[in-house]
């Protein structure tokens, strides 16, 4: 990310942000590690000091992000993980994280009662250290809503997988922290989709102790990014997980091969080891390109230069890509999820879920309609979308709740 913090804060001195961060654990950078970094750069445009609790995986994303290296070290190495998506991975994931947790509890006490605190996520190993730290404001973030027990044993969402083990240890996590948080008193929880308020009404909450401050759409860097030739027909954006719904993806760019020969798509992020394989071995060697893992201003580069952005997803709290590519100007196709039409309106093509033909059919009409110049975002839809969602008015509702929390 290239945005900096403001370089000359407000001179009026601001009580200490705390941000307790140990789920930060690898190279990757997943939503929630999006939205820890843009409220930080806020805070401290705002001129609150900011530190963070947290392991060496953390060191690496405050210094790629430019952050203020003001740092509680929470392990001694960044751990050697393997496959986290194997169980023996998430065994070794889940005892990473406790030993981070126990660190950060040793050094419980430089948090001051003076202090702010805040979590980067609502798991365990972040939502324990903030309820028992001394600062004398709060605020837990609630990302999105955990699958419930039911839906993890019986396999019943889409993001739960056949392992369930990080399934059920989130919803352990959100249990836990709701439950507990509760007793906080003056504590804030912060959430980013409309839909969680009414959720979290049913740990006991009352409205006075929740705020909505969603995700957002990095609006100031796609617009540093000039338009581009359109290079790309298709673009997509993700990590594999069955969640995304990367057998839909692979499905369609095989099926359009057959339509469009010629037709041309890029995949964004760290997924070439796992689907260039597949790629060829399906006879699209000369269909798809993958980027990589690129920096912020290169993705709105590649998004720019591309004609439609399919989303296949089966499940997702708030779809940040969408925003991305929205804000782009890039026309989106995408299954008709329950958290989409509150945020994106219709601003976006919805397919129902989870009708691959349909989507297919969409995604050539969109394509075809792309390529003739006859795609066009509703001008009004999209500058509202804009200045609602911008990082930089999301940052604003941020700071306004940490106002309020030290008058």
């Amino acid at each position: 990310m290239d945005a900096q913090p403001a370089a000359n804060p407000p001179a009026q001195r601001r009580p200490r942000l705390v941000f307790f961060a140990n789920g930060i654990f690898g190279e990757g950078i997943g939503g929630g590690d999006i939205y820890l970094y843009q409220m930080a750069r806020a805070a401290i445009a705002a001129g609150y000091p900011i530190h963070f609790f947290g392991g060496h995986a953390l060191k690496r994303f405050l210094e790629k992000q430019n952050l203020p290296l003001n740092l509680t070290l929470t392990d001694s190495q960044a751990a050697e993980l393997g496959d986290v998506n194997r169980f023996s991975g998430q065994s070794r994931l889940l005892r990473d994280f406790g030993g981070r947790l126990k660190s950060t509890l040793r050094q419980l006490e430089e948090v001051k009662p003076d202090d702010l605190a805040c979590t980067g996520s609502d798991y365990w190993f972040d939502s324990i250290p903030l309820i028992r730290c001394r600062a004398r404001a709060k605020i837990l973030y609630l990302g999105m809503t955990a699958p419930t027990l039911g839906e993890v044993l019986l396999k019943g969402r889409p993001d739960v997988t056949s392992m369930r083990l990080p399934s059920l240890y989130y919803w352990f996590s959100q249990q836990l922290s709701l439950r507990w948080f509760r007793r906080c008193r003056g504590g804030i929880v912060t959430y980013s989709h409309p839909h969680i308020g009414d959720y979290a009404l049913k740990f006991g909450y009352r409205e006075s102790g929740l705020r909505y401050v969603p995700n957002g759409s990095d609006v100031a860097a796609a617009d540093r990014v000039p338009e581009q030739p359109k290079k790309f027909d298709l673009v997509w954006a993700g990590r594999v997980h069955p969640q995304k719904g990367v057998d839909d993806l692979l499905a369609l760019l095989a099926w359009l091969q057959q339509r469009l020969p010629d037709y041309r798509a890029v995949i964004i992020g760290k997924s070439r080891e796992k689907l260039e394989p597949i790629i060829h071995q399906l006879g699209l060697r000369e269909n798809v390109v993958f980027s990589g893992l690129v920096s912020e201003l290169e993705k709105f580069r590649l998004l720019k230069s591309s004609r439609v952005f399919v989303m296949p997803s089966h499940y997702e709290s708030w779809g940040i890509v969408v925003g991305e590519a929205l804000v782009s100007g890039v026309p989106v196709v995408a299954y008709q999820l329950a958290c989409y039409p509150p945020v994106f309106g219709n601003l976006v093509h919805y397919v129902p879920p989870f009708d691959q033909p349909a989507f297919r059919e969409a995604v050539l009409t969109t394509l075809v309609r792309a390529r003739a110049g006859q795609t066009q975002l509703d001008p009004s839809a999209l500058a509202t979308f804009k200045q609602t969602y911008s990082w930089e008015a999301v940052g604003n509702r941020f700071v306004e709740i940490l106002r309020t929390m030290t008058t």
